[in-house]
């Protein structure tokens, strides 16, 4: 009868524990990537942005605005430089586009807006309407389906149009007016996968 209240104590003292636990752990960012059956991605040397401007008219939700674009970039362009690539204009053996996953508002949230494997996103809104295919990659999941904040970048094949790496750190750019430290601090933990 003691040992079962002592258990029982013992229980009911651990379980704010626990629950402190599963707090803390709940805002932990995680960074992953995945790439395509068989691609070599050593073999790629040049890169470019799968597009130069925007198709269309930015459309920013209040709190949004063009500078994370510029930010994003020249933080990618940098940590690939780093890691060797070489920016190209005409025939690079990548092709590079980011997304930041946003909360959807209920009025844009049709699937009819968008083309298939894309959902309403910051890259959405800056204009940006990427048409590559992801052929299947394991584990890919469109980027509606990742948690607001999720900073992604996927690498293409420029010949097939065809989604051969695609890294991406969740919960990385809570802030859109982040600084350009953060947000270099943030692609190059992405790309740190690659």
């Amino acid at each position: 009868m003691l040992n079962k209240k002592l258990l029982s104590l013992l229980q009911l003292l651990l379980l704010p524990l626990f629950m402190c636990a599963c707090v803390v752990t709940s805002g932990i960012k995680s960074t992953n990537a995945i790439s395509a059956p068989g691609a070599n991605l050593k073999r790629y040397k040049t890169y470019s942005w799968y597009q130069q401007k925007p198709e269309a008219a930015a459309e920013y939700d209040p709190g949004f605005g063009s500078g994370l674009d510029e930010k994003l970039r020249r933080a990618v362009e940098e940590e690939l430089e780093e890691k060797g690539y070489l920016k190209v204009t005409e025939n690079p053996d990548l092709l590079v586009a980011y997304d930041v996953s946003v909360s959807v508002p209920l009025e844009k949230d049709k699937p009819e807006n968008f083309l298939p494997g894309f959902g309403y996103s910051y890259g959405y809104m800056h204009g940006y309407r990427y048409g590559y295919n992801n052929a299947g990659l394991p584990g890919y999941r469109s980027v509606d389906l990742f948690k607001s904040g999720t900073l992604i970048i996927d690498l293409i094949n420029p010949k097939t149009n065809v989604l051969v790496w695609r890294g991406w750190t969740e919960g990385a750019i809570e802030n859109f007016n982040a600084g350009y430290k953060k947000v270099h601090q943030e692609v190059e933990e992405v790309l740190n996968k690659l």
